[in-house]
C-alpha cells in the first residue's frame, strides 16, 4: 500500500514539474493573477473591507499595496512583499492555516507575473472595476431571459431592458424598433430622461462591477458608459436638467457622475445595504434613495450633504418617488406600506415628518410612479397594480392584475405639450404587457374617497319620530328557540326573567330570551337594559338576529396598519398611555381595533414615556360601534382601521376585514356599568330577533331585568367646574365644562358667559368642539374694579352662563342654573404673560398656524416672591387648544421654567387634521392658586 502511494505522489510531482516548466514558457496574463487572488484572498482583502488597509480587488489596488507601502515590486519577486507573506518568509503568513493554502503552481505563477513585469489588464476600463469575473456559465435558453426593467418612451414605445440589452418596441405593432446590445449583465434600471431623448439604462455583473449606459431614444444609439461601482447598479437616473446621472448599487453607493465629461463627481456613502431606488426632485437640488436597510435618505445634490434619514419603515424600500411639486417624498417596499414624508428643509439637515403610512399590498411594493399632481400608482410582488389618491395614500382602486410580478410602469405622454396622460402600460416578468385604458383611470379618479374619518352609525343624530305609546312586555317562557321569540312592537318596555337554560340553546352560550319585532329600513332603535343597575346578577348581552338566527352586521373594518401594544397592558378602562409599536405611523381620530374593541385615537404620546390617548381623552375609555371596552394583555395585536362603505370591497392589502355586528355586552360609554346599550338601524324592512343573555352564560330566577326600547332623542346636559374662584388682580383662573352627550348628538356646544364686567377678559364663548366633552376657559382681570359700595368686603361677580347646541338642525338654547361667581382679591401671585417669541415687550393677542405647522410664543412669569421652579403640565401644558393642537417638545418634565429663569419659549404643533377655525387657548401654572395666563386667540389657517 505504501508503496502505491509512494508511486503515486512522485507521479504528480512529476507532472506538477512538467507542467510548471511549460508554463514558464508563456507570459501570465492579469486574469490568471486575479483568479488566484480572488480564490485566496479577497474574502478579507476587498474593496469594502480591506483588513489590514489592503485591497486585492482592483489592479489599482494591487499596486497601492497597503499603509506600509507598496506590496509588489515589479520584476523583483523576492522583494515583493506579497509573495513572502503567500510563501510564510514572513511572521504573518497568509493565508491564515485555518484556511485553503495557495498550491505551488500558484506560487509560481505569481512569481512569474512579477518577474515579467506585473502587467495590468489590457483594457484600462477594467482597472477601474473589480477585476475578477464571474465563472462562464452556459447560456439560459431564451424563453428564461426574462425583462428586467421597462419604462415608457412615447405614447406609442415602451423600452425593455433584458439580458445585456435595450429594445425600444412598437406596443401597437409588437415589433421591435431598435435594439442596443452588448450591455454587462442583467438590465435592472431605466429611466427616460426629462425631455425624453435619452434613456438610463442601469444593471451589470453581480459581485463584478456595475455598469450604467447612456443611450439615444431615438437609435439606442451609445452616448456614454458609466463604470465605477463595484457591484451591479439597481437604479439610475438623470437630474432634470440631464447633467448629472445618479447610480445607486448593490455595494451600498451612490454615484453622482458628471454626463458630459463622464467623470465622478462625489459618491454618497452611509446606507448599509443596497441601492434599490433614487429619485431627483423636480429642482434637481435634492436625491433621495431607498435602500435594503429599512431607511430612505435625502441627499443634497451640490455637495453631497446627508439631509436626513428617513428611518420609519419596517422592511427594505424598494422604490422612492418625489411629488410631482417637490414637496413631498413617497417611499414603499418590503413591509407592504406606502409612506409620505413632507420635506421642510432644502438646504440643511432637519427632521422631515412623516405624514401618512398605509398598508398597500399583500406583498412588497416594487414600483411607484405618479400618473398626475394627485394621484399615484403602485405595483406589487403580489401582481397588482393599485391607484391612489396621493394627498391621503387614500385607495382608489386596483388597476391592473397580472399573471407575473411587475417590472415596469409605463405612462404614454406626448413630450413638451401639456395634455393628460393617454395611457398605461404594465410590464410583467416574463414580458406580459396589460393596457390600462384612459377611461378606466379616469372613472376611478370621480370615486376619490373622503378623507374625513369614518362615523360611527350610533352617533347620527336622527329625526325620526315614530308614534305609539310605550308599551310594557312581559317575558314569557319558553322563547329560548327562535320558533319560541315573543312578539313584541316598539318602542316598548321589556320586563322578564332570565331562567337557567332547559334546551340544546345553552350549548350555543348560555340561557337567552328572544323577542321578535319589526323595524323599517333606517329606522333607529336604541336597546337599553336596567339590571345590574338594580342589584340584580345578570351581566346582560344583548343581539340583534335575523330570522334565521344569524347576527345582522352592523359595519366592517378593513385594517390599514397593523401595530401592537408595548411596554404594558391594558385594563377595560383606560384611556391613557397607550404604546403601540410604529405609532409614529398613526393619526388623531382613527379607529384602533384590539380583540374586537374599537377605540378612538385622541392625543398623541409626548415623550418617550407615554403612550397615546384615547377617547374621551380623560376618565373610562369609550368604545365605538357598540363593541364593549376588554382588557388587553402586553403584545396584544392592534389594526388601525377604516370603515367600508355599503357595497365597497376591502382593497387587498394584506391585512383582515373585521365584520361588526349589532351586538353589545357593557356600555361602551360606560354610562350604565355591566348593563347593555345597543343603537340599532335597520339595514332593510323585516322582522328581527332582539336576544338577551348573561355574558358568562348564567341564568336563574333572580336574574331580573328591563330593557327600555326607544328612539333617539338626541340632546345635552352640561356641568360646570371651578366656577367659585377669587382672582387676584392681573392674573386669571381657569374653569371648565363637561358635556354629557345624549342619544348621539355630535356637534359642537357654545357656551357663553354674559355680565362681565369691563376689565375682566375671558374665554367666551367657550366651545366644546364636535366629538370633545370637555372645554377649559380662563377668567383674567387685567385691572382692578370699581370699589364696591361697602369697603370692607371684597368685590364679588355674578357671570352667568348660557349653552346653545343643534339638535336634529333646530337651534337649541338653555340657561345653567350655576353661574360663575368670582371674588376679587389682592393676594399676590405669581403672574403670566405671552409674548412674542422674539420680543419680551410685545404681549400677544393671537398666533396663527397651519396644519401641519409649528409656532413659536414665550412665556414670561412674575414671580412676586416665588423662588420655585414654575411647571405648566406636560401633554396638557396647552389649555383649550383646538383639538389636535399641542404643546410641543416638552421633554420629560413637560414645559417648564426653572429656578433661575423667568421666562420660557414654547412651541405649539397642529396635527395634518387641525381643521381652519379660531379659538382661545391659555397657559396655567403648578404654583399656589393655579394662575393662568390671559386667554388669546389661535388662527388655525387654510392649509397651504
Amino acid at each position: 500500500m505504501r508503496a502505491a502511494l509512494t508511486i503515486a505522489v512522485l507521479l504528480s510531482l512529476q507532472a506538477t514539474v512538467a507542467l510548471a516548466v511549460a508554463d514558464e514558457r508563456r507570459d501570465v496574463n492579469f486574469e490568471q493573477v486575479s483568479s488566484i487572488l480572488n480564490k485566496y484572498c479577497a474574502g478579507c482583502h476587498n474593496a469594502e473591507d480591506r483588513e489590514g488597509e489592503f485591497s486585492v480587488s482592483s489592479f489599482q489596488d494591487l499596486l497601492a499595496g497597503n499603509d506600509k507601502g507598496a506590496v509588489i515590486v515589479a520584476g523583483k519577486p523576492e522583494e515583493s512583499k506579497l509573495l513572502q507573506v503567500l510563501t510564510g518568509k514572513t511572521e504573518s503568513a497568509m493565508p491564515p492555516k485555518e484556511e485553503p493554502q495557495l498550491m505551488a503552481a500558484d506560487i509560481g505563477l505569481l512569481q512569474r507575473w512579477i518577474e515579467q513585469g506585473s502587467l495590468g489588464p489590457a483594457d484600462d476600463m477594467t482597472s477601474q472595476k473589480q477585476v475578477f469575473k464571474a465563472p462562464l456559465l452556459t447560456k439560459a435558453d431564451l424563453r428564461f431571459h426574462h425583462v428586467g426593467a421597462a419604462c415608457s418612451v412615447t405614447s406609442q414605445t415602451i423600452a425593455l431592458g433584458k439580458l445585456g440589452q435595450v429594445m425600444l418596441v412598437d406596443t401597437e405593432r409588437q415589433s421591435p424598433i431598435w435594439t442596443a446590445s452588448g450591455l454587462a449583465g442583467k438590465v435592472n434600471s431605466l429611466r427616460l430622461s426629462a425631455d425624453h431623448k435619452s434613456i438610463v439604462a442601469g444593471g451589470g455583473v453581480a459581485g463584478l462591477a456595475g455598469e450604467a449606459v447612456w443611450l439615444s431614444a431615438d437609435d439606442g444609439s451609445l452616448l456614454r458608459k458609466f463604470t465605477g461601482h463595484n457591484d451591479t447598479i439597481y437604479c439610475a437616473a438623470l437630474s432634470p436638467d440631464g447633467q448629472i446621472l445618479a447610480t445607486g448599487s448593490y455595494d451600498r453607493t451612490v454615484i453622482l457622475w458628471n454626463v458630459a465629461s463622464g467623470e465622478i463627481l462625489r459618491s454618497l456613502t452611509g446606507h448599509n445595504g443596497a441601492i434599490y431606488d433614487l429619485d431627483f426632485d423636480p429642482s434637481g437640488q435634492l436625491l433621495a434613495t431607498a435602500s435594503a436597510d429599512q431607511t430612505v435618505k435625502l441627499w443634497r445634490v451640490d455637495t453631497g450633504e446627508r439631509l436626513d434619514t428617513l428611518g420609519q419603515p419596517e422592511g427594505e424600500q424598494r422604490c422612492v418617488r418625489f411629488s410631482p411639486d417637490g414637496k413631498f417624498v413617497f417611499a414603499a417596499g418590503s413591509d407592504k406600506q406606502i409612506r409620505k414624508w413632507q420635506i421642510v428643509a432644502r438646504d440643511k439637515p432637519a427632521i422631515n415628518p412623516m405624514l401618512i403610512a398605509r398598508y398597500a399590498h399583500e406583498s412588497d411594493v416594487l414600483q411607484l410612479h405618479f400618473l398626475d399632481d394627485a394621484r399615484l400608482l403602485s405595483s406589487s410582488a403580489d401582481r397588482t397594480v393599485k391607484l391612489w389618491q396621493a394627498e391621503q395614500i387614500a385607495a382608489l382602486g386596483t388597476v391592473a392584475l397580472l399573471d407575473e410580478i411587475p417590472v415596469g410602469m409605463c405612462v404614454g405622454t406626448t413630450p413638451n405639450i401639456n395634455l393628460p396622460f393617454l395611457d398605461v402600460r404594465v410590464v410583467a416578468l416574463d414580458g406580459q404587457v396589460v393596457t390600462v385604458p384612459p377611461n378606466k383611470l379616469a372613472r376611478k379618479l370621480h370615486e376619490q374617497p373622503s378623507t374625513e374619518p369614518a362615523v360611527d352609525p350610533s352617533t347620527i343624530a336622527t329625526e325620526q319620530n315614530v308614534s305609539g305609546t310605550i308599551s310594557v312586555f312581559n317575558e314569557s317562557e319558553p322563547n329560548e328557540q327562535l320558533a319560541e321569540a315573543n312578539p313584541i312592537e316598539l318602542p316598548a318596555q321589556l320586563v322578564g326573567v332570565l331562567e337557567a337554560a332547559n334546551s340544546d340553546v345553552s350549548s350555543a352560550g348560555g340561557a337567552r330570551d328572544l323577542f321578535r319585532f319589526h323595524a323599517e329600513q333606517g329606522q333607529v332603535w336604541i336597546f337599553e337594559v336596567d339590571a345590574a343597575q338594580s342589584k340584580s346578577p345578570l351581566d346582560s348581552r344583548l343581539e340583534i338576529l335575523d330570522d334565521q338566527g344569524n347576527g345582522v352586521v352592523r359595519t366592517r373594518l378593513q385594517a390599514i396598519r397593523q401595530s401592537y401594544l408595548t411596554f404594558r397592558g391594558k385594563d377595560s378602562t383606560t384611556s391613557d398611555d397607550f404604546r403601540l409599536h410604529k405609532w409614529e405611523d398613526m393619526e388623531l381620530d382613527e379607529f384602533l381595533y384590539c380583540n374586537g374593541e374599537v377605540s378612538k385615537l385622541w392625543h398623541y404620546p409626548r415623550g418617550p414615556d407615554s403612550g397615546f390617548r384615547v377617547y374621551p381623552g380623560s376618565g373610562s375609555r369609550h368604545a365605538f360601534f357598540d363593541t364593549t371596552p376588554l382588557a388587553h394583555a402586553l403584545g396584544q395585536t392592534t389594526y388601525i382601521v377604516r370603515e367600508l362603505a355599503d357595497g365597497e370591497e376591502p382593497l387587498p392589502n394584506g391585512l383582515p376585514t373585521f365584520p361588526v355586528l349589532y351586538e353589545n355586552d357593557d356600555d361602551s360609554l360606560t354610562q350604565l356599568g355591566k348593563d347593555s346599550r345597543l343603537t340599532f338601524v335597520a339595514p332593510a324592512s323585516a322582522g328581527y330577533i332582539l336576544s338577551i343573555r348573561d355574558a358568562r352564560g348564567f341564568g336563574g330566577d333572580d336574574f331580573r331585568y328591563k330593557v327600555a326600547v326607544r328612539q333617539p332623542v338626541p340632546d345635552f346636559e352640561l356641568k360646570l367646574r371651578g366656577n367659585q374662584m377669587e382672582l387676584p388682580i392681573q392674573s386669571g383662573r381657569e374653569w371648565s365644562v363637561t358635556a354629557r352627550r345624549i342619544d348621539g348628538l355630535d356637534g359642537a356646544i357654545s357656551v357663553e358667559l354674559s355680565g362681565l364686567p369691563e376689565g375682566v377678559i375671558a374665554t367666551n364663548p367657550l366651545i366644546i368642539e364636535a366629538g370633545q366633552q370637555e372645554a377649559l376657559g380662563s377668567i383674567y382681570l387685567a385691572a382692578p374694579l370699581p370699589e364696591s359700595e361697602s369697603a370692607d368686603e371684597p368685590s364679588k361677580i355674578e357671570v352667568a352662563v348660557t349653552a346653545t347646541a343643534f339638535v336634529n338642525g333646530q337651534k337649541v338654547v338653555k340657561t345653567l342654573k350655576e353661574k360663575l361667581t368670582i371674588t376679587i382679591s389682592e393676594k399676590p401671585e405669581v403672574q403670566l404673560r405671552l409674548v412674542d417669541a422674539q420680543d419680551s415687550q410685545v404681549e400677544l393677542d393671537e398666533l396663527s398656524i397651519r396644519p401641519g405647522q409649528t409656532v413659536t410664543a414665550r412665556v414670561v412669569v412674575t414671580r412676586n416672591g416665588n423662588a420655585t421652579r414654575i411647571g405648566f403640565g406636560k401633554e396638557d401644558a396647552g389649555r383649550n387648544l383646538p383639538h389636535g393642537s399641542f404643546v410641543d417638545n416638552t421633554g420629560l418634565n413637560g414645559l417648564l421654567i426653572t429656578e433661575e429663569q423667568s421666562d420660557r419659549e414654547f412651541f405649539i404643533t397642529a396635527a395634518p387634521k387641525v381643521q381652519p377655525g379660531r379659538r382661545q387657548f391659555h397657559l396655567r401654572s403648578d404654583t399656589p392658586g393655579s394662575p393662568t395666563s390671559r386667554p388669546i386667540w389661535l388662527n388655525v389657517l387654510p392649509r397651504d
